[in-house]
Parts: structure tokens; sequence; C-alpha cells
């Protein structure tokens, strides 16, 4: 392991002593912003495990960690500033990762680029109320123009430009959040299925048809929405994320109604990742657990914690 980390470490010195020479060149000073050619996503691999790593995540412990598939950040801080380059998300490639791309499309981050100061004072009429349970993120009418051009459109450049493998779609739930506060559930449901195809339309119009779309949760969407677009959303996701779909549920009645919709996917061919905050001693339970399930389900392990912040060893307690 030490010697494969010697290995990963020189390779990136060299990777960053190439983006240093681009940066200083004569050619890199006659434009700010040089045109950086979008990357077409390759046939999808075949996956296995996968983990998730939301944050501090470096592209050495990223590249020699066992997982096929690995759901990070676009950036390494959340800045823009420490976004990921795509030399760096080329250096997992080279080790054969597929790498997906969190994104918020139901929700606003008070610490992303696109946030102003002044919307504290003055909010654009995309923005919803705070999350009593995340500080700093606001729900978002995700329907409207604005909010694409504003928060998403900019966003998926910058994910594009990195040459990550696809985006893994979170607080798709907002439909639900939104029906709660008197809107046509219908309308709400079928609102997010159009922009999740909206997404899938625009990043596959420039990284090829290949580019993974894996919404999280929110999978009554697809039971919620009209059947015109039930059919969509089947025919434009890949895979789909779920959290504590066997652990730390919310009732027994939702489990099942989660696991029966997860099926339906599973049998309509679509890849299922599930993740469990869970601790360590709890990890040969849950891989019994996948075992009996009735549907194929590609486990990772977490910590209790929830927190993303370290790649766990759960790999281990597959073998």
């Amino acid at each position: 392991m030490r010697i494969h980390s010697i290995i990963i470490l020189t390779f990136l010195s060299l990777v960053a002593a190439c983006a240093s020479t681009t940066a200083t060149s004569p050619a890199n000073k006659i434009s700010e912003q040089p045109q950086q050619e979008t990357r077409m996503t390759p046939q999808h691999k075949k996956i296995n495990s996968w983990a998730y790593l939301l944050q501090g995540p470096k592209v050495a412990t990223l590249a020699e960690s066992p997982y096929d598939l690995l759901v990070v950040d676009y950036s390494k801080d959340g800045s823009d500033k420490n976004r990921f380059s795509a030399k760096e998300i080329s250096v997992l490639h080279r080790f054969n990762k597929t790498v997906l791309c969190y994104f918020s499309i139901g929700e606003a981050e008070e610490y992303r680029f696109y946030w102003q100061k002044e919307w504290k004072e003055n909010p654009p009429r995309f923005l919803g109320p705070e999350n009593p349970d995340w500080a700093k993120n606001y729900k978002v009418k995700y329907w409207r123009e604005d909010w694409w051009e504003t928060g998403l459109r900019p966003y998926l450049d910058r994910i594009l430009e990195a040459g990550f493998d696809g985006v893994y779609l979170d607080i798709v739930d907002a439909y639900w959040f939104w029906h709660q506060q008197d809107m046509d559930v219908q309308n709400t449901a079928d609102d997010m299925v159009k922009l999740i195809k909206r997404i899938a339309d625009y990043t596959r119009r420039k990284a090829g048809k290949n580019f993974i779309i894996c919404p999280q949760n929110g999978m009554g969407v697809f039971n919620d929405c009209s059947p015109e677009y039930k059919g969509v959303y089947f025919k434009t996701i890949d895979m789909v994320g779920l959290e504590s779909l066997l652990f730390n549920i919310y009732s027994e009645n939702d489990r099942n109604y989660r696991l029966k919709l997860a099926k339906e996917l599973a049998d309509a061919g679509k890849t299922i990742l599930d993740v469990e905050y869970i601790d360590e001693s709890q990890y040969t339970d849950y891989l019994k657990q996948v075992k009996a399930l009735d549907f194929k389900l590609i486990p990772y392990g977490s910590t209790p914690d929830a927190e993303l912040d370290r790649i766990t060893n759960f790999w281990k307690f597959r073998k």
C-alpha cells in the first residue's frame, strides 16, 4: 500500500507541474478563461462497490481507495477556488474510478459560488425558506428559470469542465416540501422530473449519452408524478442513491414503501446504491440484511455522525 501511495503522489506531482506550466504559458495569458473541451463520458464500467465522501476529499486518498464508484463534492472545501480540476479527476479515471459529483438541485447553499450577499435582505424569487435542519441551506422553487440560470446551469458547467462521469442529485424530495405548502403533489412531482430530464439533456448533449444521472432519495417522485413523467423518469436515470434504507428508519411502513420502490427501479435495470450511517460493529448485520433482499443493492457503510468526512473500511467486511 505504501508503494502504491508513493506512485499516486508522484503522479499528482506531475499533474501539478503540468498545471503550473499551463498557467504561466504565453498562450494562457492571452485569454484568462481558455475554452475547456468537455470530456466525453465513456461507456459505464461495472460497479460492485461505492463510497461517499463530501468533506475534505483528497485525490490520493480517493485514488488508492478500493471502491469502484465515488461520490464527491465538486470542490475540496466547497469553495469555487478549490474545485476539482480536469487533471485531478483524470487521475481518478486512471485508477479506474467512476466519479459522480454531488449536486443539490432542490436547495440553494449559502456557501456556494452563486450565492449573493444581498439575498439575505432581498432574496430572488426562486428562494424559499431556510432548512431548519441544515443551516445555510434554502429550499428553492426548482421549476423557475431564474434558479436554472443562477444556480444550476453554471454549476453543471463546472462539473462538465472537471470531467466527472455523472451527477448525484440531492434534494429531489423538495417536490414533497412544496406539496406540503399546499401545492398539488402531481404538479410538484412532474416539475421535479422535468428538471431531472433537463439536467440529463444538458449534460448528455455536452458529455455524451453515457453521462450518469443518479438522484438521491425522493423515490416517491415517480410514484406521485403523472404516468407520462414516470416513464420519463425511468428513461432518464441510470442509478438511484439511497440513505438509511435499512437502519435509522422513519417507520416500518416508510421502510417497506421505500423497499418496494427500490425493487421497482432495480427490476427496471437501475443500479441501486445505499449508504447507512452506522457503527462499524453493525456492518456485518447490514450485509446480512442486504443479502436477504429480493433485489440487488450496492451497500456502503459510513459513520454514525453522517459527516461523510472520511472513507471507511466497509470494503473489508464484504470480503
